[in-house]
C-alpha cells in the first residue's frame, strides 16, 4: 500500500477482506518455545536480532505492521491521510489501547516513542526523513516530513527493529533501557537472560476490530494461551531432544535430517518457512581484487549456485536471483546463470588478479560454513586461491561491517531486508555499507527511489538497480533457503511466518 495513493487509508475497510473461519479454540496451557539463543534486549527499539524479534513482538505494537504478504497495513493506527505533496502524514489512533501498566495509549506516547526511536533507534535511517511529530489531538498524530519518503509506511511498519509504540515515561529512558512495557497481546513477567523468558496473556488486551483473524504481525491477535515460555537452547541436538520428549512444543530451527525422520509421526508437526532468507556472497571492493570488475564478473561466471545451496540447504532451497522475495511486485523473475568456466577464466585474464591467496571470513555456522567450502573449491577451478578465516559471528560481522581491510570475500544471509521491500533491500548496498566502497549509480537510484511516489517508476528503478547489480557483479545472490520447525501435534493453528507467533494458536 502505497502513500501515492493519497487517501485516507483505514483499518476497517480491511475488515470485509478477511473471513473468519471456525475453530475448536481453547483457552489455557503454557506454550514452550526453543529458541537459538537469548535476545541482547527487551527494548524492540534497541535491537533488530531476530531472536530479539520472537519475543518482542509479541509484547509490543507498531502503528503500521506488516500482512501475511508483507503488505503495509494499519495496527494502532486505525488510517492514515497523507497531503498532496507527500510531505505530512495524519494518523488517526485507535481509541481504548491499553498498555501493560494499565494505562490508556494517546498521541502523546505515540509521539515520544517516534522522537525516541529516529534519534538513537536501532535502524533509525528508517525514518530519517521525519522533521517533526505532533500530538495534534488526544488521538492524532503529524508528522511532518523534510523531504519525500515514498517508502514511510514501508519503513514505519518493519519488523526489524520495530519502531514500538510505548509508554511516554519509557520513551523518555536511554535506549535499550525502557521496561518493556507495550500493547501486544502478552506481557512479560519473567527473564532469565542464561535461561528463558516468560510472557504471560494480557488480559486487558483488545484485538484490532477491524480484523476476524490474524494476518501478518497484524490481524486478530487473540492469546489463547495462558503463557508462554521462550528457552534459549543454542544446540540443535538439545532443541531436537526436548521436542521429541514432550518437553518443549515448538523448535524454532532445525536440521533436515531430523524434519525428514519426524515428518509423517502424527506426533509432530513438521513445517518449512520459505524463503526464510538469501545467501549472499559479497566481495569487498575497497580492497583488490573486488575493486576490479573484471574479476567479480569472473567469480559471477564461474559460480555453481545450485551446488553450493545444495550442500548449505539440502532439502530447503530455491534458486532465485531477484534481490527481493516472490510475491512481491518488485520481484524479477529471470533465469538463474549456470556456470561457465571459460568465460570465467577469460574475464580473470582481463583481471588484475595474480594468483595471490585471498581471504574469505566466514563464521562458524554450519550453512555458511558449507557455503563458503564450496565456494572454495569452484574458485580453485578457474585458478583463484581462497583462505578461509572461521570465527564466531560476533567477530566475523564486526570485520565484515566495518572493516575494509582483512578480507575479500564474506557469506551470510539476508532475510528481512528482501521480506521488507525495495528501499529496505538497496540499503544494504548504499555509500558503500555492504561493499565496504560506494557505487555512485546505486546512491542514486536508491534516492530516486525514495522520492518517486509512483508504484509504476518505483518498479523501474528498482529493476535499474538489479542491473546494476548484474552488470557490475556488485555481490552474489545465490538463492533462498528456508528453515525447519518442528511443533508438537498439541499445537493448534500453527502457522510458521517471520517470527514464531503464538497468538491465535493453543493447545490440545
Amino acid at each position: 500500500m502505497l502513500p501515492s495513493l493519497l487517501k485516507v487509508i483505514t483499518s476497517a475497510s480491511l475488515a470485509l477482506l478477511v473471513a473468519a473461519h471456525g475453530h475448536a479454540q481453547k483457552r489455557g496451557g503454557d506454550a514452550i518455545i526453543a529458541m537459538i539463543a537469548a535476545p541482547p534486549s527487551l527494548d524492540a527499539q534497541a535491537t533488530s536480532a531476530q531472536v530479539a524479534r520472537n519475543i518482542n513482538l509479541h509484547i509490543y505494537e507498531t502503528l503500521y505492521a506488516r500482512d501475511e504478504n508483507a503488505r503495509v497495513v494499519p495496527d494502532l493506527a486505525d488510517g492514515v491521510s497523507i497531503s498532496s505533496d507527500g510531505l505530512t502524514y495524519v494518523f488517526s489512533l485507535r481509541q481504548g489501547v491499553k498498555f501493560h501498566n494499565g494505562k490508556e495509549m494517546t498521541s502523546a506516547d505515540v509521539v515520544a516513542s517516534l522522537d525516541r526511536y529516529r534519534k538513537a533507534g536501532a535502524s533509525a535511517n528508517l525514518v530519517r526523513a521525519i522533521e517533526s511529530v505532533t500530538a495534534t489531538g488526544p488521538y492524532r498524530v503529524t508528522v511532518k516530513l523534510g523531504s519525500v519518503q515514498s517508502s514511510f509506511l514501508e519503513s514505519l511498519s518493519s519488523p526489524r527493529a520495530p519502531i514500538a509504540i510505548m509508554p511516554v515515561e519509557e520513551a523518555a529512558k536511554e535506549m535499550g533501557k525502557a521496561s518493556p512495557i507495550g500493547t501486544g497481546p502478552y506481557r512479560l513477567v519473567e527473564y532469565k537472560p542464561d535461561s528463558h523468558v516468560k510472557l504471560v496473556r494480557f488480559e486487558d488486551y483488545k484485538p484490532n476490530p477491524a480484523y476476524k483473524e490474524r494476518d501478518g504481525f497484524a490481524g486478530a491477535k487473540i492469546a489463547y494461551l495462558d503463557s508462554l515460555t521462550f528457552r534459549f537452547m543454542p544446540e540443535t541436538g538439545a532443541r531436537n531432544a526436548a521436542v521429541e520428549a514432550g518437553q518443549i512444543h515448538l523448535n524454532e530451527n532445525t536440521d533436515s535430517a531430523t524434519a525428514k525422520r519426524l515428518k509423517g509421526n502424527p506426533a509432530f508437526q513438521v513445517v518449512q518457512m520459505m524463503p526464510f532468507a538469501q545467501q549472499v556472497i559479497k566481495f569487498n571492493h575497497a580492497l583488490t581484487p573486488g575493486s576490479d570488475v573484471n574479476f567479480r564478473r569472473a567469480v559471477a561466471l564461474a559460480i555453481d549456485r545450485e551446488e553450493m545451496l545444495g550442500v548449505a540447504f539440502p532439502d530447503l532451497y530455491r534458486l532465485d536471483t531477484s534481490w527481493i522475495f516472490a510475491g512481491s511486485v518488485y520481484h524479477s523473475s529471470r533465469a538463474v546463470p549456470k556456470p561457465d568456466l571459460a568465460a570465467a577464466k577469460a574475464a580473470l585474464a582481463k583481471s588484475g588478479y595474480r594468483g595471490e591467496k585471498l581471504a574469505f571470513i566466514v563464521d562458524n555456522d554450519r550453512t555458511n560454513l558449507d557455503t563458503a567450502t564450496v565456494f572454495q573449491q569452484q574458485m580453485a577451478q578457474i585458478g583463484v586461491v581462497i583462505e578461509l578465516k572461521v570465527a564466531d559471528w560476533p567477530t566475523t560481522s564486526k570485520v565484515g561491517l566495518t572493516s575494509d581491510q582483512g578480507w575479500n570475500f564474506w557469506t551470510h544471509g539476508v532475510g528481512i531486508n528482501p521480506y521488507e521491500g525495495p528501499s529496505a533491500v538497496m540499503s544494504n548496498w548504499v555509500k558503500g555499507s555492504g561493499q565496504r566502497r560506494a557505487d555512485p549509480m546505486i546512491d542514486n537510484l536508491y534516492d530516486k527511489l525514495g522520492r518517486e511516489m509512483s508504484l509504476e517508476v518505483r518498479k523501474q528503478v528498482f529493476a535499474e538497480f538489479e542491473s546494476r547489480m548484474d552488470d557490475q557483479a556488485v555481490a552474489l545472490n545465490l538463492g533462498n533457503y528456508g528453515m525447519f520447525q518442528v511443533a508438537s501435534a498439541r499445537l493448534k493453528n500453527f502457522k510458521p511466518y517471520r517470527i514464531p507467533r503464538m497468538w491465535g494458536v493453543w493447545l490440545e
